[in-house]
């Protein structure tokens, strides 16, 4: 029997579950794309930075820390905490559109067996569809 609760599990890799997340956000009418900011563009300088020294973090307990553009995944004491920022299409209602984005992230979170802590969508862009 499967259980719809979560597994007690850590994130072996955050570049998994970026994956499932931006496949699963891109994939809704309205959304036109995850917007990068300077802001994920300076974390994932900070990450590289971390990575070369070799000074990343152990992930039992501690804090670990994806970035992609428009999307930044952090895991802090086994919860994770996803900030999305999103371009929505003007035909498509915006609000509706981050509601529903929420909701996606904390289904991904929980199908891939880990639990939801914040998760933050921001609308950087409202504009009209390709092809319009």
């Amino acid at each position: 029997m499967i259980s719809d609760q979560p597994l007690d599990a850590r994130v072996v890799n955050l570049d998994v579950l970026a994956d499932a997340l931006t496949a699963a956000l891109l994939s809704q009418p309205g959304l036109l794309r995850l917007e990068p900011t300077v802001r994920s563009v300076m974390q994932k300088f900070k990450i590289t930075s971390k990575v070369l020294r070799q000074d990343t973090e152990a992930a039992g307990g501690q804090t670990s820390t994806a970035t992609r553009d428009g999307l930044h995944i952090t895991v802090d004491d086994g919860l994770v905490h996803v900030q999305a920022d999103i371009a929505t299409a003007i035909d498509h209602r915006a609000l509706g559109l981050a509601e529903h984005a929420q909701e996606i992230i904390a289904d991904t979170i929980r199908r891939n067996g880990l639990r939801v802590g914040g998760v933050d969508v921001t609308i950087l862009a409202i504009e009209a569809s390709p092809g319009h």
